[in-house]
């Protein structure tokens, strides 16, 4: 049996992806500055500054919108990608780091013990600042799994107007033998 893998990412899902990723990791790390390096102490507390605020509403927005985009993006590329035993291990590490990091960001809104909630909060913000780390290394074996596949195993790409109207044929015949 001739079974195919489906057709890789869109390019245009794929830089949403990373673009999302980024202004997640970029938006975090500038609230991290703005709430560790920039404040000031006064006789009163702390003083904060003025783009915190601002600066976290986006990454919380942000967030939102990746709770969706990456676990469409996560279901559709984990299919897709399910033969690729070289970036599977990356993957899943990646997906789990992801996870715990959503988690503790949400958890941080409906723990009510202090303690509890500045441990959180202390969580995903080592896990936000060392992000990259799981998302390059699996960037990298990806790639470097694809420049080891030889050209003729590498799957052609399939389209939806390569097929007829309703009609999922995997098989290799070429479009007219399939009329």
């Amino acid at each position: 049996m001739n079974r195919r893998r489906a057709p890789l990412q869109s390019l245009g899902r794929y830089r949403v992806t990373s673009l999302l990723i980024a202004a997640l990791w970029l938006s975090g790390m500038l609230w991290l500055a703005l709430h560790y390096l920039l404040a000031r102490p006064n006789e009163f507390g702390v003083v904060r500054h003025p783009m915190e605020a601002p600066v976290l509403l986006v990454h919380g927005i942000a967030a939102l919108v990746a709770l969706f985009v990456l676990g469409w993006f996560a279901a559709r590329h984990a299919g897709a990608m399910s033969g690729r035993r070289h970036s599977r291990v990356s993957g899943w590490l990646l997906s789990g780091f992801l996870l715990l990091l959503a988690g503790a960001g949400c958890a941080q809104f409906f723990l009510a013990n202090e303690t509890w909630q500045a441990n959180v909060s202390l969580v995903h913000e080592i896990c936000g600042a060392l992000l990259l780390v799981p998302v390059l290394t699996h960037l990298f074996r990806f790639r470097n799994a694809d420049r080891q596949v030889p050209r003729a195993e590498v799957p052609e790409r399939r389209h939806a107007h390569d097929r007829p109207h309703g009609h999922a044929d995997h098989s290799a015949r070429p479009h007219s033998a399939r009329n």
